[in-house]
């Protein structure tokens, strides 16, 4: 943590990914303020980061850099330098019994229940494109969309119940949703990648830090430190006062009790979520926004985890579950991502279920969850339970924004609403309801500080903002 006693002209409200990537926009384009990133963990990195098991570091998740994202992957092997490491892609997808890896192998399909599973999703997907002739001018929903890109059957029997367990019911889903989680799997797409396999489809590489995920924003927070950023950990703003609309005083809680930071030309970026945000706001007019922000849902996230004394316990490093016959919906294998971040000989296994907020299943115990996943585990022929050796729980509670059309709408009120104040920044995942990976909210956010930094107009990156929102999501 580096001191100043000049006050801060940019203060960031959250030490992820996004407020992160600010900071490092900040100093890569050389701004001379002084910057100040306020974070209630003890450790950069947010839902991104990683977490310590036994003698085991754990991520949040299966987070990697993408290839494709040209200054992310070049900061990255600058910051970690040799422990910048290249991993190839491996993923599987478990459907109706049988595991196939993505995207699918030739010979993943040489048996007769696969072959009759590809003839089904092609007449499927050559129906729904005469189809369309008929029922082009209705309604675009969440189902129409998926039907009309890939048929009826991959949507009852992939799409549909994937929605369910990770995001919600699919007809509340808003249809543009589709065009980021789904577009890479098209089955065009598909076919191409089988005859004609090409990087920019399916990237065969990522890269991921030596340590576990967590190195990578020690090490950024560690950059902006040098630059003379100030990081305060294990504190939280409290009171963020509003005069003539913008924010002029800010009262901040720390281990060393209260501090007050304010200034005549303050900017602050917020990527709290916005009903913490509203909650923090005085002198400003919060009755009509608070409506809305209550209606904005979140989804929690649970991880169980299992040690197997076996150095790799799955056929692939990340498994997806699209189906309702487990309560996951992925597996990832942590030492497969890096095998310094799991104890010689061991392997750790960490299965993704995802709840709304304040669901029940939040509440039940260590136990009862760990029994829960391990009897859809015995359901996996390639997973051998026998060399288990421990397991445990890790809850989060923020993980998503839902992408219904409920929430898009109050999140688009109350951004609006919040716009009135001239110098407040929106950004991040729940901030702003955006469903980016890491390395998409790094992109982002470097962006945002060139723009403070006056090395670009406002007008620049929102329009830069709006065109990565069409980006798809890989991996």
């Amino acid at each position: 943590m580096a001191r100043t006693d000049r006050p801060p002209r940019v203060v960031i409200l959250g030490a992820g990914a996004t407020g992160l990537g600010t900071g490092l926009g900040l100093a890569l384009h050389g701004y001379e303020g002084q910057v100040l990133l306020i974070e209630r963990k003890t450790t950069p990195g947010g839902l991104a980061g990683s977490f310590r098991w036994k003698s085991h570091t754990v991520d949040h998740g299966p987070h990697r850099l993408s290839p494709n994202i040209t200054r992310v992957r070049v900061l990255a092997e600058e910051l970690l330098g040799p422990d910048c490491l290249i991993k190839k892609s491996q993923h599987g997808v478990q459907f109706r019994g049988k595991l196939y890896q993505f995207p699918p192998r030739v010979i993943d399909w040489i048996t007769p229940l696969s072959l009759w599973h590809a003839v089904a999703f092609a007449w499927s997907f050559l129906a729904a494109q005469l189809g369309w002739i008929t029922w082009r001018f209705a309604s675009d929903t969440f189902e129409t969309t998926v039907v009309r890109k890939f048929g009826r059957r991959f949507y009852e029997h992939v799409a549909a119940p994937m929605a369910e367990k990770v995001w919600t019911d699919p007809g509340e889903i808003d249809p543009a949703f589709v065009n980021q989680r789904f577009a890479q799997v098209h089955p065009r797409e598909v076919l191409k990648r089988l005859l004609f396999p090409k990087q920019e489809l399916n990237p065969s590489i990522f890269y991921y830090p030596r340590r576990g995920y967590q190195q990578l924003w020690d090490s950024i927070a560690a950059y902006l430190v040098r630059e003379g950023q100030t990081v305060l950990y294990e504190s939280q703003p409290t009171r963020l006062e509003v005069e003539r609309d913008r924010i002029v005083r800010i009262t901040v809680a720390g281990p060393d009790g209260e501090r007050t930071v304010d200034g005549p030309d303050l900017t602050v970026v917020s990527t709290l979520p916005i009903a913490s945000l509203v909650a923090l706001l005085a002198g400003f007019d919060t009755a009509a926004l608070r409506e809305h922000v209550q209606g904005i849902k979140i989804r929690s996230m649970i991880l169980v985890l299992f040690e197997f004394d076996l150095p790799r316990a799955l056929p692939y490093r990340t498994l997806i579950f699209p189906e309702r016959a487990t309560c996951f919906n992925r597996l990832f294998e942590q030492n497969e991502y890096s095998r310094e971040t799991v104890a010689a000989g061991r392997s750790v296994v960490v299965a993704d279920v995802t709840v709304p907020r304040g669901d029940p299943r939040l509440e039940k115990s260590d136990d009862d969850l760990i029994a829960m996943v391990r009897a859809d585990l015995a359901k996996l022929p390639y997973v051998r339970l026998d060399r288990v050796t421990d397991a445990a729980v890790k809850r989060v509670e923020f993980a998503y924004v839902v992408p219904d059309l409920g929430t898009r709408r109050h999140i688009y009120y109350a951004h609006h609403e919040l716009k009135r104040i001239a110098n407040l920044v929106l950004v991040g995942r729940f901030a702003v309801g955006e469903y980016d990976n890491s390395d998409y909210a790094i992109d982002n956010s470097i962006t945002l500080g060139a723009m403070l930094s006056g090395r670009i107009p406002k007008l620049e990156y929102l329009c830069t903002t709006y065109d990565n929102r069409q980006r798809y999501i890989v991996g």
